[in-house]
This record gives structure tokens, sequence and C-alpha cells, in this order.
């Protein structure tokens, strides 16, 4: 809600390298020269996309988190209601806040990547895909469960049942 959704994706660009750099430490794979590289810019990029404060000052007048807000609906719009796609009004806090769970996104991932290569060839690759899918059900039915304004609905026309069967 508090950072484009472009912002977010150039965050999870550091899992590789960040899982490259994992890896080398916890279960001594190599970590090439190259590799130390792209990693390196791949963190400097993130670094001027997530614009901290500290390092960057916190001006009032910083331009959207996207440059152009051309055909973003809201966005530059003092009228329009606070929406998801109005990111002229987020805080350097909100921005922070959502900078911050995107890089807990990336640990999560940097975690599942490391564990994946460590298991290697002594599992076969459906187990983690499986054991994923029943964890996601199981976080799934306790959210709807727990969230408010999170329900369930069943499908209720064919095109969303065909999306469904084509899903599953």
């Amino acid at each position: 809600m508090y950072l484009p959704t472009a912002d977010a994706v150039v965050i999870t660009f550091l899992a590789p390298g960040l899982s490259c750099w994992a890896c080398s430490f916890l279960i001594k794979e190599p970590f090439t020269r190259i590799e130390k590289i792209g990693t390196f810019v791949s963190l400097i990029g993130v670094t001027f996309i997530a614009r901290p404060a500290s390092l960057f000052g916190s001006s009032s007048t910083a331009p959207p988190a996207t440059g152009n807000t051309d055909g973003v609906p809201g966005a530059g719009d003092t009228k329009a209601p606070s929406s998801a796609a109005n990111y002229d009004n987020v805080t350097p806090e909100q921005r922070l806040f959502a900078v911050g769970i995107a890089l807990v996104g990336v640990i999560g991932a940097v975690s599942a990547f490391v564990t994946i290569r460590w298991i290697g060839k002594r599992a076969h690759p459906l187990i983690s895909v499986n054991y994923f899918a029943v964890w996601c059900t199981i976080v799934a039915f306790v959210a709807q469960l727990t969230i408010p304004g999170i329900g369930f609905l069943f499908p209720s026309t064919i095109r969303d049942w065909s999306l469904l069967l084509f899903l599953g």
C-alpha cells in the first residue's frame, strides 16, 4: 500500500545475491567474484530505490517513487481519495515501514532458497513443493478466520470457475 509495485519488485532482486552469500557462508558453496559484484550492484540499486532518509535526507519535495504519474489513477490529484495508487501522500515513515516489510520477505526468500539448496538431492523436489502448498493452505485458512474483512467467496461466473480450474 505504501510502496509501488515496481519498487517492491526491485527490492526482491536482493534475494538471489543474498542467497549466494548465505550459501557460501552457511553451506560452504563458492561465491564467485562476479556474483559478489552483482550482489553489490543490486544492493546499491535497492538503496537508491528505498531512499532512506538517513542517507538522502527527508525532503518533502521528493518526486513520487514511480517517477511519472501519467496513467496512475489518483496520483497527483489532491481531490482523489486515499488509495494505494496515490504515492505522493506516503510519509517517509510509511515508506520505510514498507521497505522493511519487503526486506522481511527477502529474508524469507533467502531462507527458503538456502534450505532448498542445503536439502539438495537428498529429497525429491516435489516434497518441497507440496510442503509449501500445505503451509500456504494452512496460513490462508487461518488468515481468513482471524483477519477482519477477509471472507470466502465461491466463483460466481463460468469465467471465474474456468480461471480457478486452470489454476488447479
